[in-house]
């Protein structure tokens, strides 16, 4: 009979029965599980944003007080270090967070933020499953204290992004009415002018009036004309403005 496979490195051959039978190939939610006085802590590494496969990072607590990890060695210094490389993470991302001035760039960081956010919530959940099981340990009760201050970082920087990015939205909005406003006023002042010029233009056209340097003709009829045409387009520019 094949063997089956677990996350649960070999060279643990220690570890008890009943925790093996409780973990499979894959990593599944982080959590803790503790038996027969020895406590396993599972964890998941650091995640991309586009990362799918979620990979795990295992701490054994055995009753004596000693540490293993997997896959980086180090025991419980391995578990503090996992939750700086956490922190760092979330110190980059602030930076970023920081330097952003577009829509596209809080998004890129909104989008980096979500999945490490919901894993230090998970790791805190373990951890003080961990606190909850091992009561004496001080080690224990520290890197609790420790997954919440990650943790709260990370909801802190998730709502600056956010708040950024709306704000960045609101901004350009406020940009983009100013402009149209402008382009009415704009379009209004035209508006005025052609109802102005447009019944002494369309008067002139119907009467082919044109100015000659030697006209002859009585100019009481052009004069009456272009009145008329200057009072009509009064009368029309003055309707278009008031409305």
């Amino acid at each position: 009979m094949k063997p089956e496979i677990q996350i649960i490195p070999k060279l643990w051959a220690t570890i008890p029965e009943a925790i093996r039978n409780r973990v499979g190939r894959e990593a599944g939610t982080q959590r803790a599980i503790f038996e027969e006085g020895h406590l396993l802590i599972i964890l998941h590494q650091l995640p991309g944003p586009h990362d799918v496969e979620r990979r795990p990072a295992l701490f054994w607590r055995q009753p004596d007080g000693s540490w293993k990890s997997s896959p980086e060695n180090g025991g419980s210094l391995a578990l503090q270090n996992h939750l700086a490389a956490y922190a760092a993470r979330l110190d980059d991302l602030d930076k970023q967070e920081h330097s952003a001035q577009t829509a596209a760039e809080y998004h890129q960081v909104l989008e980096a933020i979500a999945p490490v956010l919901r894993s230090t919530r998970s790791i805190h959940r373990a951890m003080q499953q961990a606190r909850e099981f091992v009561k004496a340990d001080r080690d224990v009760i520290n890197l609790r204290d420790q997954a919440a201050a990650v943790e709260r970082t990370a909801e802190l920087l998730l709502q600056d992004a956010q708040f950024g990015l709306n704000f960045t939205v609101a901004k350009q909005a406020e940009a983009q009415a100013k402009s149209a406003q402008i382009m009415a006023n704009t379009s209004h002042r035209l508006n005025v002018m052609a109802a102005l010029f447009l019944p002494l233009t369309a008067l002139t056209g119907l009467f082919s009036m044109y100015v000659k340097a030697d006209v002859a003709d009585t100019p009481a009829n052009f004069w009456l004309i272009a009145a008329a045409g200057v009072a009509i387009g009064l009368v029309m520019s003055a309707l278009v403005a008031r409305r």
